[in-house]
């Protein structure tokens, strides 16, 4: 997943990216409650650097905060969404599909947020995705969850990504943003629901630090790096460590601590592996 960097002006390496991924899906597309969508012009430059690599561009749109996805209430909101969406589409072609990342809907909206799926999907070109970041559906502390609940064997969705994070947040107790115990619990739930070549792990490269008094904080991989040596550290061997110091107590998972949820990839057989995000 990429923050948006992908200004011609970003001093960003896309290069090394490129040569490493299969499919990108960048951000800075929201969703109004009128149907409108806000978004982010993407370079040529980026564009002919993904088609030169064979990369999958695909963008994540979400909903502007907090009232964007009340599009969903009227049969006139939902057109205009979906024709904003595809005209989209149509100013870039070469973009392989679209993925959303609705995590807020009212409970009386859900059936309305499945059909509007469906009917976006009908309006996609036919070698266009449409991808779905999915909550975890089993021990997951956010209620939302339930809004992909009867989205899991929807044949129109052709891939998900499931957001296996997120378990521990500033909302909660300290804890680990992810774990492979509680992964494994979700995939195997998953796993007679949706079929394993259309399911991406998706897996943080944050954590969160509670400090005493304070605001929780992110942690990230470059700040990881940089201060290791400020904390006690303990490896858990479930897919995420614990940093303590006099201040307080965090959790992130790092380079190594990722590389244990592979297992999980492969067992399941799983179509591969979704970090949230570059640039942490």
């Amino acid at each position: 997943m990429i923050h948006p960097s992908i200004n011609q002006k970003s001093s960003f390496d896309w290069t090394t990216i490129f040569t490493k991924s299969h499919t990108l899906c960048f951000t800075g597309f929201y969703l109004k409650e009128n149907g409108s969508l806000t978004s982010v012009e993407i370079p040529d430059s980026f564009l002919s650097s993904a088609r030169k690599n064979n990369v999958r561009l695909i963008p994540l749109v979400t909903s502007a905060n907090p009232h964007g996805w009340h599009f969903l209430k009227t049969e006139t909101g939902m057109q205009n969404t979906i024709d904003s969406l595809i005209h989209f589409m149509e100013q870039y072609p070469t973009l392989s599909g679209l993925q959303l990342d609705i995590e807020t809907v009212s409970s009386s909206q859900i059936s309305n947020y499945k059909r509007f799926l469906k009917e976006l999907k009908k309006r996609l070109p036919r070698e266009k995705v449409l991808t779905l970041a999915l909550f975890p559906q089993i021990e997951f502390p956010n209620s939302n969850s339930k809004i992909h609940a009867g989205l899991l064997n929807a044949d129109f969705i052709d891939e998900f990504v499931l957001m296996s994070y997120d378990l521990h947040s500033p909302k909660t107790e300290p804890g680990p943003v992810t774990s492979v115990s509680w992964t494994k619990k979700n995939l195997d739930f998953l796993s007679n629901k949706i079929s394993p070549s259309k399911l991406w792990l998706g897996l943080p490269r944050y954590g969160y630090f509670w400090k005493q008094g304070e605001r929780v904080k992110i942690l990230d991989q470059k700040s990881l790096l940089k201060n290791r040596n400020r904390f006690r550290i303990s490896d858990e061997n479930d897919g995420f460590i614990k940093l303590q110091n006099s201040d307080g107590i965090g959790f992130i998972s790092d380079e190594k601590s990722l590389f244990q949820f592979q297992e999980l990839v492969e067992r399941y057989r799983l179509k591969g592996t979704a970090f949230w995000r570059i640039g942490f």
